[in-house]
C-alpha cells in the first residue's frame, strides 16, 4: 500500500528529535540544540534522510508564529510597568547602537549595501529568547538583577523583531530611499498595531466570553487557534509578516481573564512547532562551511560575542548597574539569537546576502546560541569575583539600589520559607526585596545577585530604606516570635495599608499576631508555606487560576524532589 512521501519525514524527525532532544537534557543541554543537532543529522547536507527542507518550512513557520503570539501573552501593561526602565531604556539603547555599530561596519569594513547592512545589524542585535530564559529558570536567577535586566532586554528585542520583519517586506523597494522604507515599516507597523488592537479590543473578549459559556474546551482551544491564524493571515494580506499578526493578538489577549487557560492551551503546541522550526534550521547548516571556513567562523564569531558584550556591559554601566550584575548581563546576552533563521528566509537571504554567506552566517549563529550556557557560568564565577568588593550593607546603600522599585513585595527572613516566597516570586516576574540579619544567607543571596540585605526588619529606618511606602505587600518568616511581633506592630503603625502576611512554627502565638495587625498566620510545613505565598500573590491582584497554576507547579516539584531523596 502507498503512503505519502511526507510520513517518510515526519516519522524521521519524530525519531531524530526523540532520542537526540533526550540525550541534550539528559546532560542539561539546551533542548533548543538538540533540536538544531537532530535537524543537521536527518538534514540533506548529511544524511540526506528529508532530502528537501521546504517539506517542513510551512509547519517551522507556525512554530515561530505561536512564540510570537505566547511573547505578546507575556506583555500586560503592568508587567511592562514594572520593568520600564530597563524595557524602554536599557534594551532601546542596547538594539539602536549594537544595530548602528554592525551596521557602520558591514558598510564600512565589509562594503555590504546599506540596505543589507541594517538588516544584518538589526537580526544579530538580537539575543536567544528561548535559550537565555532556559538558562535563567535553570540556575533560578530570573529574579536576580541580571536576571530581570536581561528578561527587559529580551522583551524589547522580541518588539524589536516585529519592526525588523515588517522592514523586509519594504526594504529595497525601488525607486525609494532607504530611511523612506524605515519610516514606511514604521507607519506600516503603527497603522497594523492601531487597526488589530482597536478591532480586537472590541470583538475578542466578548468571543470569549461566548466560548467560555459553552464550556466546550475543544471549541475554547479551536478559538484560540483561530485568533492567531486570523490575525496572521490579516497582516500577511495587507503585505506584513505573519508574525507581527501573532505577537497583536498576544498583547491584545494578555490583559483578559482568558490569557493563561489559552497559553495552557497554546503551549503543547507552540513547543512541538517550535521544536520542527528548529530542526528546519538545522537542516540549513552546512557543516562543511564551518570545517573549511572554520577562521572565518572563528573571528566573526568572537567579533560578534566581543562587539555586543561591551556594548551591553558598557550601557548596563550607565544604567547604574553593579560591575558584577553588568558582566553576568553582558555575557548572558552576548550571543545571536533564533530570530536571525526567521529573519533570513530563503527567499530574504538570496535577495540580500551574497552566495554561501548565509550558511556562514547560520553556523555562526548556532555557535553562539550553543555557547550560552557556558557564557552564563563564565559571567556568574567572574561576577562573583566582584560581589565581595562592591558589598556594602549600609543603609544607604540599600536605599539607593532599591530606591526605584514600586509594587513590589517586602519578605523579612531569607530562610527556607522565605526563599520559596521569593523562587514563586520571581517566577512570575514581580519584584521583591528581601531582608535577613543573617549575613551568611544574605552573602549567599547577594553572589547569586538577588535583592537580599542584611539588617533589622522591626526598625522603620530599614523599612522606609527598602520602600515600605510603595511596596505592594509584606511577608514575615523570621524564627524569632518576638521579631515577628515587633516587625508586624511595626509595620501596622506605620503603614496601615500595607498587607502582612506571617509564617510562624506552631499555632500558639496567633492570636497575638494577628492582634498585631497581620493580614494571615500560617504555620512552617510545605502546604502552609505555598498558601502563604497564594495569599500573598492573591493580595497583589494576581488572577486566581495563574495562582492555582502557579502553586500547583511548585508543589509537584518538592514532591518530586522528596520521591527522589526517598528512591535514592
Amino acid at each position: 500500500m502507498e503512503h505519502p512521501g511526507y510520513l517518510d519525514n515526519i516519522l524521521v524527525f519524530l525519531v531524530t528529535a526523540v532520542v537526540i532532544v533526550f540525550a541534550f537534557r539528559s546532560i542539561r543541554v539546551s533542548s533548543v540544540l538538540g533540536y538544531l543537532v537532530a535537524g543537521i543529522l536527518v538534514g540533506p547536507h548529511m544524511t540526506g534522510f528529508v532530502s528537501d527542507p521546504a517539506d517542513t518550512q510551512f509547519l517551522g513557520e507556525l512554530g515561530v508564529v505561536f512564540l510570537l503570539f505566547t511573547i505578546g501573552l507575556e506583555l500586560p501593561v503592568q508587567r511592562l510597568m514594572a520593568l520600564g526602565k530597563f524595557v524602554f531604556g536599557l534594551g532601546v539603547a542596547q538594539v539602536v547602537i549594537t544595530c548602528i555599530v554592525i551596521t557602520s561596519m558591514a558598510v564600512f569594513l565589509f562594503g555590504f549595501s546599506i540596505e543589507t547592512s541594517i538588516l544584518l545589524g538589526g537580526a544579530l542585535a538580537l539575543s536567544s529568547t528561548a535559550v537565555v530564559l532556559q538558562v535563567l529558570n535553570e540556575r533560578k536567577e530570573m529574579a536576580a538583577s541580571y536576571g530581570r535586566a536581561s528578561f527587559s532586554v529580551l522583551l524589547l528585542q522580541d518588539l524589536a523583531v516585529v519592526l525588523i520583519l515588517v522592514l523586509t517586506t519594504t526594504i529595497g523597494m525601488e525607486g525609494t530611499s532607504v530611511y523612506a522604507e524605515l519610516a514606511y515599516a514604521g507607519l506600516k507597523a503603527l497603522i497594523a498595531f492601531t487597526a488589530i488592537i482597536g478591532i480586537g479590543r472590541l470583538v475578542l473578549r466578548p468571543i470569549y466570553r461566548v466560548m467560555a459559556a459553552t464550556d466546550s474546551h475543544e471549541l475554547f482551544m479551536a478559538t484560540s487557534f483561530l485568533v492567531v491564524l486570523g490575525t496572521s493571515f490579516i497582516t500577511e494580506v495587507f503585505g506584513l509578516s505573519m508574525e507581527l499578526g501573532a505577537f497583536l493578538a498576544g498583547m491584545l489577549l494578555a490583559e483578559t481573564e482568558y490569557r493563561h487557560q489559552i497559553e495552557a492551551d497554546i503551549e503543547p503546541f507552540r513547543g512541538l512547532l517550535l521544536g520542527v522550526f528548529f530542526m528546519s534550521v538545522g537542516m540549513r547548516i552546512d557543516l562543511h562551511v564551518l570545517i573549511s571556513q572554520w577562521y572565518t567562523a572563528f573571528f566573526f564569531l568572537s567579533l560578534l560575542l566581543t562587539i555586543k558584550a561591551a556594548i551591553l556591559f558598557g550601557l548596563a554601566r550607565a544604567f547604574h548597574l553593579r560591575l558584577a550584575t553588568s558582566i553576568s548581563l553582558a555575557l548572558l546576552l552576548a550571543g545571536g539569537g533564533e530570530f536571525v533563521f526567521v529573519i533570513f528566509t530563503p527567499q530574504v537571504a538570496h535577495q540580500f546576502l551574497p552566495d554561501g554567506m548565509v550558511d556562514l552566517l547560520f553556523v555562526i549563529i548556532t555557535l553562539s546560541m550553543a555557547l550560552t550556557p557556558l557564557m552564563a557560568f563564565v559571567g556568574g564565577k567572574i561576577s562573583s569575583w566582584f560581589v565581595d568588593k562592591e558589598e556594602d550593607a549600609s543603609l544607604t546603600a540599600t536605599q539607593a539600589q532599591v530606591g526605584e522599585l514600586r509594587n513590589h513585595v517586602i519578605l523579612a527572613g531569607y530562610g527556607h520559607v522565605g526563599q520559596l516566597v521569593t523562587d514563586i516570586l520571581a517566577e512570575k516576574f514581580i519584584p521583591y526585596v528581601a531582608i535577613d540579619n543573617d549575613m551568611r544567607r544574605v552573602t549567599e543571596g547577594r553572589k547569586k545577585g538577588l535583592p537580599v540585605y542584611y539588617g533589622d526588619a522591626r526598625k522603620l529606618e530599614l523599612l522606609r530604606a527598602i520602600g515600605a511606602e510603595d511596596a505592594r505587600a509584606a511577608v514575615i518568616t523570621l524564627n524569632q516570635m518576638t521579631a515577628s511581633v515587633g516587625t508586624v506592630q511595626t509595620l501596622r503603625r506605620h503603614f496601615p495599608d500595607l498587607p502582612v502576611c506571617v509564617r510562624i512554627r506552631d499555632g500558639k502565638h496567633n492570636e497575638k499576631l494577628l492582634n498585631s495587625g497581620a493580614y494571615l498566620v500560617t504555620p512552617e510545613t510545605l502546604e502552609p508555606s505555598l498558601q502563604l505565598a497564594t495569599s500573598v500573590l492573591n493580595k497583589i491582584g494576581m488572577p486566581p487560576d495563574e495562582i492555582n497554576q502557579t502553586i500547583e507547579s511548585h508543589r509537584k516539584q518538592y514532591q518530586q524532589i522528596v520521591d527522589e531523596v526517598v528512591s535514592a
